[in-house]
């Protein structure tokens, strides 16, 4: 399975039905992944502080897809992954 990866990190926060109704964005989840030089997918828990970059990429591209969006929480998601320059 390409994108096990991605279903290893959503399972443990979304329902099958969720997972089903998102794996059409996991081509486009991996590109912009790869732009920012992200390559491995860890775990949502993962204990290894170099995993934090990635985990907060996927968390945004979660977020971004989800029907109940919070702005807060991606602004500030965005300021962590340096999407765009930090504004307080």
């Amino acid at each position: 399975m390409p994108y096990q990866d991605f279903e290893d990190f959503l399972r443990p926060s979304l329902a099958e039905q969720s997972m089903v109704e998102l794996r059409k964005d996991f081509p486009r989840w991996r590109h912009r992944l790869a732009l920012q030089g992200i390559d491995v997918v860890p775990t949502p828990i993962s204990p290894d502080p170099g995993d934090a970059r990635a985990i907060n990429a996927m968390s945004l591209l979660v977020r971004q897809a989800s029907r109940e969006r919070d702005a807060g929480v991606e602004h500030n998601l965005r300021n962590l992954t340096r999407v765009r320059a930090y504004k307080p």
